[in-house]
């Protein structure tokens, strides 16, 4: 569930300043943590790591099937990361999004919100849209540049913060989207929206994620997002990698 009122003002100004999508790297030690039902298939969430050991991504995979016999209603599927010394990152949730959610004639399309939470599910359950924490905005230094909001906070995930400069502010079309979510001013989500469409083309999108100046939580934080089909898994990837510490 994302932005409704910051369109109109965005829409006027963005420019559209896409990256060529590139071929992604084969994961290395792949760690996997829960699988759940998705549409006529499932997901499950995991964690890769380099040669060394160290956490080179984090993500999430589902099938073919699960693009199929999907719900008309929307969806929430929550998924616990494998836990990873050194990763601040704990629980990936799946929102399903029929209908879209506004704004209007921006996100109005079937697609998916994957977040990928640095809180505890206790934690994220109790974000409420009113109140201090609700209220409270984030230091720019903790924003990449140029990212802005509509102010609201949803409850259960938080205040989304995007960049104008995406091509479905600027009369493009919205394929996948990088958000970054705060709550109380703290950084507690990464996420990549995704619409159904775009994952039927097989996509093999990677593209640097931009970068606030710096993070409070201690941690590795990923510079790259992917959305990705593996033909010969016949698997989808969504991933945040090239970790920075």
């Amino acid at each position: 569930m994302f932005i409704k009122s910051v369109a109109a003002a965005i829409i006027a100004t963005a420019t559209f300043a896409a990256a060529a999508p590139a071929t992604i790297a084969a994961p290395q030690a792949e760690q996997i943590g829960d699988r759940k039902p998705l549409g006529a298939g499932s997901a499950y969430s995991w964690v890769r790591r380099d040669a060394s050991g160290a956490m080179s991504s984090f993500g999430l995979s589902f099938d073919d099937k699960a693009l199929t016999n999907l719900s008309g209603e929307m969806q929430e599927i929550a998924l616990a990361l494998p836990a990873v010394d050194g990763s601040p990152f704990r629980t990936a949730v799946i929102d399903w999004n029929p209908h879209g959610h506004p704004p209007e004639h921006v996100y109005t399309v079937p697609h998916f919100d994957f977040h990928f939470y640095t809180i505890d599910e206790a934690s994220r359950m109790a974000i409420a849209p009113k109140g201090e924490a609700a209220d409270a905005k984030p230091a720019a230094e903790l924003l990449p540049a140029g990212f802005v909001t509509d102010g609201e906070t949803i409850p259960m995930m938080g205040k989304h913060y995007v960049s104008p400069a995406n091509p479905e502010f600027s009369g493009g079309t919205f394929t996948a989207t990088p958000i970054y979510g705060y709550y109380g001013g703290h950084l507690i989500f990464v996420e990549s929206m995704v619409t159904v469409d775009y994952l039927k083309s097989k996509p093999a999108l990677s593209q640097p994620l931009a970068q606030p100046a710096r993070f409070e939580q201690p941690g590795a934080y990923p510079t790259t997002y992917s959305v990705a089909y593996d033909a010969a898994k016949h698997r989808y990837d969504i991933a945040f990698s090239a970790m920075r510490p």
